[in-house]
């Protein structure tokens, strides 16, 4: 079998509870009067300040109300000194974040112990199936029901309070504004906010950006490019429907002077198999898409590039609606693969996430699911970076929305032009709209068609262990690869199942243990 990839880890003492936490997080720990600050963020360079930035805001707004300050993608351990504790996860966080109860305390970690675990959860393991193709944050963020029996997720954009070993109560974090402002003072706050994320970049000599051609891949970069050196690197499909899309992406990088490196984005379809090994903590639709994270991660290792810059969640900001909730998909997973155990079991778990709070587009999250970050940077040592995971920017544009929602309109990117327009080359304001990529994912089931179903054979021991067939779906798979109208969504759920059993070589069933 593979060499798979082991994270290692660190333990830490908060409070009386005890965290394993991935040697790849940047930790920092302060003591206040009253408590004790720790503080967990993906980027080793910016936690300082964050930290700094949070404690000051904890000191105007107090431990009660401090959660709707919290950066999206960090987390935030207070430790009382009545010794209660309260443990905050931001709407976007890429890193998971998991606790137990134990007769000794509360045990928190960072990475699932899957391999070390003596009982695994069928009800936790399709439960994520349920999650992962129902709306855009394919983290199963309306339930704490995980994979491995006893072990809970700590959801995003909650707030946690623990007293005596136990879970008191689970709250939602929801910054929504409660101001009204003109459509000049959200730009000036757009344009404020990109200029914080600006300098909070300050340290960062050498990058890579991945140039889409897009308002969100560019506005990363710009205020950025006094200060680095940058190469940017473009995915090319050589496909009547794109024609477009290369001028767009060539006349961006030579508007913005970077040299620019393009891909074969035929190489890089969806479900192609990665080179190197790769285990989740839990099955992940993202998986599909390691093929291309993990080749724009081995150019930028060997540019020897510190961020990886793109513009994943521009259109969660500002050209949606964040007033309103995230509905579920309009195809969701049909009841072909799965046993009258099963389905119940994902019947359930959309209703629960159906009326969740934590739909609230208002929470942040489904603005980026970015599990594959730490990945990246734990395997080729360097760090995804989008702007729109900032906190202020993100609430930027909830001003938007709530503007934009009082005079009947749906938000749009009009607003970082009039924010940011200076910045943006003519290439990207002047782009007709980007395409389409419905036809990349018919063509990856055609190219990826045999790889897709050999990964439902090889894992449909433990498949059927839970309730699911692997007949079924090799024979969609098969169905997809040959261009028919069926649906792909069931494929794709439980293909990320599929991937997860078999790198955590959990295809022997029988030897596993299992919660009742």
């Amino acid at each position: 079998m593979p060499a798979f990839f082991r994270p290692t880890t660190t333990n830490v003492e908060i409070g009386d509870a005890e965290l394993e936490v991935r040697t790849s997080v940047a930790t920092r720990h302060v003591t206040l009067p009253g408590c004790g600050i720790t503080y967990l963020c993906l980027y080793d360079d910016e936690i300082d300040q964050r930290t700094e930035l949070f404690i000051r805001r904890l000191a105007m707004a107090g431990t009660e109300a401090i959660a709707p300050y919290l950066e999206l993608t960090d987390i935030a351990f207070i430790v009382r000194h009545d010794g209660s504790l309260s443990v905050m996860r931001g709407g976007a966080c890429p890193i998971a974040l998991y606790y137990c109860p134990t007769e000794k305390g509360l045990r928190f970690t960072t990475a699932l112990p899957v391999a070390n675990t003596s009982r695994l959860s069928r009800r936790g393991i399709i439960m994520v199936v349920a999650a992962a193709c129902q709306h855009s944050s394919y983290e199963p963020n309306a339930f704490t029901e995980t994979p491995v029996a006893g072990w809970h997720r700590v959801r995003r954009a909650s707030i946690n309070h623990f007293v005596a070993n136990r879970l008191e109560r689970c709250e939602l974090i929801d910054g929504r504004p409660v101001r009204t402002v003109s459509r000049e003072e959200i730009a000036a706050e757009v344009r404020a906010a990109f200029m914080a994320y600006g300098n909070s970049q300050a340290g960062i000599t050498r990058s890579v950006l991945e140039v889409s051609g897009g308002f969100d891949s560019t506005l990363a970069a710009t205020t950025l490019m006094a200060r680095q050196d940058m190469h940017g690197i473009s995915s090319v499909y050589p496909y009547y429907e794109f024609r477009d899309e290369v001028e767009v992406q060539a006349g961006v990088a030579g508007e913005l002077g970077i040299p620019r490196t393009i891909l074969d984005g035929t190489t890089l379809f969806p479900y192609a198999p990665s080179d190197e090994p790769v285990r989740w903590d839990e099955p992940s639709v993202y998986v599909t898409g390691i093929r291309h994270a993990e080749q724009v991660a081995r150019f930028a290792s060997r540019h020897h590039a510190q961020r990886i810059y793109m513009g994943h969640g521009g259109d969660q900001c500002f050209a949606t609606d964040l007033t309103s909730r995230e509905g579920l998909v309009r195809n969701p997973p049909g009841r072909g693969p799965f046993s009258a155990r099963s389905w119940a079991i994902v019947s359930a778990a959309t209703k629960a996430t159906n009326a969740s709070p934590w739909m609230a587009r208002s929470a942040g999250t489904f603005v980026y699911d970015a599990r594959q970050d730490l990945w990246v940077k734990e395997r080729y040592g360097v760090t995804i970076r989008t702007p729109f995971s900032d906190l202020r920017i993100f609430q930027a544009g909830q001003l938007w929305s709530e503007h934009s929602a009082a005079r009947g309109k749906r938000p749009d990117k009009s607003i970082l032009v009039d924010a940011l327009g200076s910045y943006l080359p003519d290439a990207v304001v002047r782009r007709k709209g980007k395409t389409a990529y419905d036809g990349v994912w018919m063509r990856a089931y055609e190219r990826h068609a045999t790889h897709i179903a050999d990964c439902f054979d090889r894992a449909a021991a433990t498949l059927g262990h839970l309730g699911i067939s692997a007949t079924w779906l090799i024979r969609r798979t098969r169905a997809l690869g040959a261009w028919k109208p069926v649906s792909d969504r069931e494929v794709l759920a439980l293909y990320a199942v599929a991937f997860w059993i078999l790198a955590w070589e959990l295809d022997r069933p029988e030897e596993l243990c299992w919660a009742p």
